[in-house]
């Protein structure tokens, strides 16, 4: 009795959700949060807030242009030495009262960049911003083909992080997504998307594992190759000294992570280690925290990627764990979880989803417009149990429920 009970609960649920969650209703939903941010920007412009002479040397795309400044004229190792990189910075555009950093990324994202120097900061900011924020929207379209999930996309948090500050999370995110998405019909292009994302290592980690896991070996030397002629590229145009430098500046970077304190770079950290430290919990313990969150997430992404469950619980699960797994994840970098969100609607689309699953993603989705305190590991926590849950249940016949209003186009992987 208590069985058919619930049944009849879960059927009630479900048929709820299928009223409630459809594509036109999630268009209204986006297009208003998407208009609204759009509305905001354009006041930030007004009020000279954005893109503007005074404020504009303290954007984070500051060092992508100056950088790639310093690469036209050969001199791409001043950039790996603060102290160089700050008379330059100062000697450019001046010396604005907020924090710039040395450039810590390996030479080859300057293969993405190094035409940027050739334009004044303002138009190489709006091409930068536009040309991967068009890849990361086409990712996600190509995960789920429906205005709605680009819609969708466009309202989370880090998108205005990215758009303000002129980072790279859209290209981190739009190469993981295009990778994923190809991965089982055209590995080898798969490989190719992964290989560019090496320009980004610490969110990659997990990548090899899942890959060695499943045995998808094309993938595998397809990645290898890429990898290699992309960083064969950046040292035939910046000179090998580059490397070296590169790892001289990441030993740096780590050593300035473990003493960062409870500041607003520690809250910018999306990471379990920039929780803790946010919250002012020593340094040491925060680290070991971090790396058992890592080990277990690793071991994770292992045993999925080695059984025979639907791929896109999978992919979810991969993007999920890269920025849980990464302790140096900024929330410019959270855009990740967007197309892991992708392809968990596109399992549901798929398969049915389970009762209460729309509306909890619901929620995460309003976490990632609302985004304050804990929100990122707590959504990264509540996406990771879905993907496990729909795992768990996807041999039985709960998935015979009945399909949303918004249905998938053509042949799926």
């Amino acid at each position: 009795m208590s069985g058919e009970r619930g049944h009849l609960n879960n059927t009630s649920i479900l048929r709820f959700e299928s009223r409630f969650f459809t594509e036109h209703r999630f268009l209204v939903y986006g297009s208003t949060a998407a208009s609204s941010y759009t509305i905001g920007l354009a006041w930030r412009l007004i009020q000279h807030k954005w893109l503007i002479a005074d404020r504009a040397p303290c954007t984070d795309f500051i060092w992508i242009w100056l950088s790639s400044k310093l690469a036209l004229t050969g001199a791409l190792a001043q950039a790996y030495n603060y102290a160089v990189f700050s008379a330059v910075h100062r000697a450019m555009v001046g010396a604005p009262d907020c924090i710039l950093e040395h450039f810590d990324y390996p030479p080859t994202l300057l293969v993405y960049t190094y035409p940027l120097g050739l334009a004044p900061f303002s138009t190489a900011f709006v091409l930068w911003v536009g040309v991967t924020l068009l890849l990361y929207l086409a990712a996600v379209y190509v995960i789920v083909p429906r205005p709605a999930a680009v819609i969708a996309a466009l309202t989370a948090y880090p998108v205005i992080v990215n758009v303000l500050a002129g980072h790279n999370g859209f290209l981190t995110a739009g190469l993981m997504g295009l990778s994923l998405a190809f991965m089982p019909r055209r590995p080898w292009l798969s490989g190719i998307f992964l290989g560019l994302l090496t320009y980004k290592p610490q969110l990659g980690i997990l990548f090899p594992i899942a890959l060695f896991a499943s045995r998808k070996w094309r993938v595998l030397l397809s990645a290898i190759a890429a990898t290699t002629i992309f960083a064969l590229i950046a040292t035939v145009a910046f000179g090998y000294r580059a490397w070296p430098l590169f790892a001289d500046a990441l030993v740096d970077r780590a050593s300035s992570l473990s003493q960062t304190p409870h500041t607003a770079f520690a809250l910018a950290l999306v990471s379990v280690f920039g929780f803790l430290r946010s919250l002012g919990v020593n340094s040491h313990i925060s680290w070991a925290v971090q790396l058992l969150v890592t080990g277990v997430v690793a071991v994770m992404v292992s045993i999925l990627w080695a059984r025979p469950i639907p791929y896109s619980l999978k992919a979810a699960a991969l993007c999920i764990g890269s920025l849980l797994a990464a302790p140096h994840a900024h929330d410019y970098d959270a855009c990740i979880l967007s197309i892991a969100g992708a392809f968990l609607v596109k399992d549901g689309l798929l398969r049915g989803f389970l009762p209460g699953e729309r509306t909890v993603m619901l929620m995460c989705w309003a976490g990632l417009i609302f985004w304050v305190g804990p929100f990122p590991a707590i959504i990264c926590a509540v996406l990771l149990v879905l993907v496990v849950r729909r795992v768990v249940l996807c041999q039985e016949d709960v998935f015979a429920a009945p399909r949303p209003t918004l249905q998938p186009q053509g042949p799926q992987p």
